[in-house]
């Protein structure tokens, strides 16, 4: 019964990022790239902090590892401001939830 609250969460987060990419992603709009500052586990999904044009930025996405340094690109979607996460019990002043791209294959 403790865990519905999070199950519901989850499941809405979920369905914003499936439901808002499409649209905001249209074909041939570039993804935008950032490097990785700091990796925050939070239950299924992982929130990262990353510099992106010296800018500091937070990306929400589901969790897979990440390390510092590691160089990513993800699709542009609108930030979720005040954004409370029930999982760390923190709020974002403002995050990007997202999915982050496969790295392009290198060229031989």
């Amino acid at each position: 019964m403790n865990r519905l609250p999070a199950c519901a969460f989850s499941l809405i987060l979920c369905a914003m990022i499936i439901v808002a990419l499409p649209a905001r992603s249209p074909a041939g709009t570039p993804p935008r790239s950032c490097v990785v500052k700091e990796v925050v586990k939070g239950g299924i999904y992982v929130y990262l902090r990353c510099l992106e044009k010296d800018k500091d930025i937070w990306l929400a996405t589901v969790a897979r590892a990440f390390t510092v340094d590691e160089v990513i690109s993800f699709v542009d979607a609108p930030p979720m401001i005040n954004f409370f996460s029930q999982q760390l019990e923190r709020t974002f002043p403002e995050v990007i939830l997202t999915d982050i791209l496969p790295p392009e294959p290198k060229k031989k």
